[in-house]
This record gives C-alpha cells, sequence and structure tokens, in this order.
C-alpha cells in the first residue's frame, strides 16, 4: 500500500494514469498537480520496500477539474483555464488567452498510426456548447460550436422494458457546459451532464449522437466502452455499436421483438448491402421464423416489407454488374430484381425519366455511412463479475434516426447494482 500525504488536508479533485511508467497524476481542490510512481511487480520483491519520491507538476489559479495524459504531456483543466505540461522538459504553457469560469473538461485525441498518420490534437471545453481544436504546442487552432447542432431530439433508448420511439419534433439548441471530456474509440470525444450522454467527431464537427441517461456522475472510457457511475452508486456497462451490430447482438440474445423493432425503425442500415456482412439474409429470414410465434401481425407485416427490400452483400453486387456488359444500363428495383436498360435500342423519354428519378431517390439512402465502422468488430461475450455471479445483459440502446446516429449507438451490456 502506497500512502502519499502531498495533498493531505485538500479533497482531491482528478486522477490520471499513465501506464507506461506507472505513476498516477492526482489533481486537488487547491490547484496543486503532482505523480506519484507505483512500483511494478516484475521488479522483484525488493521493489515492495522501494518508495518513489512524489514529483510536484505544477500549481495552478483554481481547482483541478481533470487531468488527461499522453506521450509526456499532462494536460490541466482547472476552474478557469487549460494547461499543457511537458513532464520530461519541464515546460508549461497556457492554452487561449479567454478564460472561462467553472466546470470544463479537456483531452487528447490521439493521432491515427500508419502512412497517413495525423497528429494528435486537444479538446478543451469552453462556454456555449464549444470545443476548442487545440495542438500539441498549446496553440488554438479553431472553435467549434455545437449549439445548432444539438438543435435536435434525442436518440432514443432501446430497451428491453419498451419498445423503441423516434421523437421527431422540433428541438431548441442547447448551450452546454461538459464538465468532462473523453476520447472514445480514438475517434470521438463524449461527454455528459446529470440528463444526457453527447457523443461528437471534433474534427469534422458533427455529433454523432446524444441521448438522455440520468444521474450520471463519471464515466470511464476502454476503447468503444463506456462505465457509467450514477449518483444512486448504479453502474451501466454500455458498448458504441453501429445499428446492424446492435440487430446481431440481439438476435444472439434471442431478444426476437426487440431485434424486429430495431430492424424497422433504423430499416436503411439493415436492408443496405454492408450490412449483409454482419446480418446475412438467413439469419433476418430465421428472426421472421421465430417472430411469427411471438408476435403480433402488425410488426411481422413491418419487417416483412423490410426484408423486401433487402440488398445482396457487395460483393454479389459486383458481380452481378460486372456480369452485365458495358453498353448496358440498369437499375435495381425495391424487389432487388436487377432492371437491365440496352444502350442499343432506342429509349423513351418516359423510361430515360424514370430511370434517373429511381437513381434520385436510392441514392440518398446509400451515402450515409459511418467511418470506421468494420472497427466496431465484436470483442467477445462481456460479463461483469458481481459478487459471485455474473450480471446478464439488460439490453439498453441507444440509437438515432438521423445523420451519423443513423448508424451508430450505445449498447447497455450489464448493471452492477450499489
Amino acid at each position: 500500500v502506497y500512502v502519499s500525504t502531498e495533498h493531505r488536508g485538500r479533497q482531491v479533485t482528478a486522477l490520471r494514469w499513465d501506464t507506461a511508467t506507472l505513476r498516477v497524476f492526482v489533481g486537488d481542490s487547491l490547484g496543486k498537480v503532482s505523480a506519484l510512481k507505483i512500483n511494478s511487480s516484475k521488479q522483484g520483491k525488493a521493489a515492495a520496500f522501494v518508495m518513489f519520491p512524489v514529483q510536484m507538476i505544477t500549481t495552478v489559479d483554481s481547482r483541478v477539474v481533470q487531468l488527461d495524459y499522453l506521450e509526456g504531456k499532462l494536460l490541466v483543466s482547472s476552474l478557469t483555464r487549460c494547461y499543457l505540461c511537458d513532464t520530461e522538459r519541464e515546460k508549461f504553457w497556457k492554452i487561449g488567452n479567454k478564460e472561462r469560469d467553472g466546470e470544463f473538461g479537456a483531452c487528447f485525441l490521439p493521432g491515427m498510426k500508419g502512412a497517413g498518420a495525423l497528429q494528435s490534437l486537444i479538446f478543451c471545453a469552453r462556454p456555449g456548447s464549444r470545443l476548442w481544436e487545440v495542438n500539441c504546442e498549446g496553440e488554438v487552432l479553431s472553435t467549434h460550436q455545437f449549439k445548432q447542432l444539438l438543435a435536435s431530439p434525442p436518440v432514443p433508448i432501446v430497451t428491453h422494458r419498451s419498445e423503441p420511439h423516434y421523437k421527431v419534433s422540433v428541438c431548441c439548441p442547447q448551450s452546454v457546459a461538459f464538465p468532462r471530456l473523453l476520447c472514445l474509440s480514438e475517434h470521438y470525444v463524449v461527454s455528459w451532464t446529470n440528463r444526457a450522454v453527447y457523443v461528437f467527431v471534433p474534427q469534422n464537427v458533427q455529433v454523432l449522437l446524444w441521448s438522455e441517461l440520468r444521474d450520471v456522475r463519471d464515466i470511464a472510457v476502454y476503447r468503444n466502452e463506456l462505465l457509467c457511475l450514477h449518483a444512486d452508486g448504479r453502474v451501466t456497462h454500455l458498448y458504441l455499436l453501429s445499428a446492424e451490430r446492435c440487430v446481431e447482438r440481439l438476435l444472439r440474445r434471442e431478444l426476437w421483438i426487440l431485434a424486429a423493432h430495431v430492424c424497422c425503425l433504423y430499416q436503411h442500415s439493415v436492408t443496405g448491402s454492408r450490412a449483409r456482412k454482419v446480418l446475412p439474409i438467413d439469419r433476418l429470414e430465421h428472426l421472421k421464423l421465430q417472430l411469427s410465434n411471438v408476435s403480433g401481425q402488425p410488426l411481422m407485416s413491418q419487417l416483412e416489407e423490410v426484408l423486401s427490400r433487402l440488398e445482396p452483400p457487395a460483393s454479389a453486387c459486383s458481380s452481378r454488374r460486372s456480369s452485365i456488359s458495358s453498353h448496358e444500363s440498369f437499375n435495381v428495383l425495391d424487389s432487388g430484381i436487377y432492371r437491365v436498360i440496352s444502350r442499343r435500342s432506342s429509349q423513351s423519354d418516359e423510361d430515360s425519366g424514370s430511370l434517373h428519378s429511381h437513381q434520385s431517390e436510392e441514392e440518398p439512402l446509400r451515402e450515409v455511412t459511418v467511418q470506421h465502422e468494420e472497427e466496431q468488430a465484436e470483442q467477445g461475450k462481456h460479463f461483469i463479475k458481481c459478487k459471485d455471479c455474473y450480471c446478464k445483459w439488460q439490453g439498453d440502446i441507444f440509437l438515432g434516426e438521423g445523420g451519423l446516429s443513423k448508424r451508430v449507438g450505445l449498447l447497455e451490456e450489464a448493471r452492477i447494482p450499489k
């Protein structure tokens, strides 16, 4: 057990682990920031008797709201501003010139690895649903405004306790103070208040989704997973998933009615050819068979309509299209039949207009996609150990119909009672 008295008499308000060097950064209510190094068990039994001295990092002007760390740089957000600290060279920068008053978070967004690598960025919350985009030298690059983008209904919660419904209504712009910012799945930034959770694509200035989730006090993120601590001590485990992967999980859990509702609510995602990798046609036909035993006619009719518009896999589309000679054009009917129009024969204006109008109606349905969809691959079954048993999945899913949220959502995997 390691005991540090560096912050005695003060309230510890922020913690951040540096897993590479096994140290923890600590921020307190008076603005003091320190680092405590932890011994690794790989160093042998004798290492347990060695105490590393506490390293003083800095003292900022007010209470520390949030800490984040990336590649030797520590990000400190206080009640008035953000600071960037180079822990190796012991250099410090103030981020931006304008102060703010209140709890506003800040986080790193790591750059993508590979040939087309992007530099890591910093995002700092500002009043009025704004985020500063900052480089790793502390220079403010731009200000992103999300107030108007949040003037949309919340993404519906799909749960086994009720049928999912998407409320199409006019909403006012939201002026939100984001008290914490966390990097989610390396591409998104998540924040929350006591009434909602927000997921952004900050570099594209887009709202991926926002959903009502009450009394959230804190969130921990691992890859595409969120662990949410509520005011009453409950912990909910959420996953960020595409709509088709959500349906696939529901099918594996034999939640037929809920799976059918999600298929009908997000049919543009389910019917697309991309979804066939996750939802083969035979799986959806099996859903139809199971639904006939447990559901009424209205839901069955809706599902049959969705199944009638299923597109074949992308590879099948490619092979069929390649089989059509270059002097012929075609369009796909709702039934899935390919209608071929030969360019050699003279076409009436009516046929030509019909072809163009059909394509213009179909194209918008295929334009909405989400980057890195394949990166949301299954990580296997995840259950949380609770005392002497495993908590079973309780099935809350957050999915949206408009914009990017049309194809992604949050899936609740398990709940841990207080």
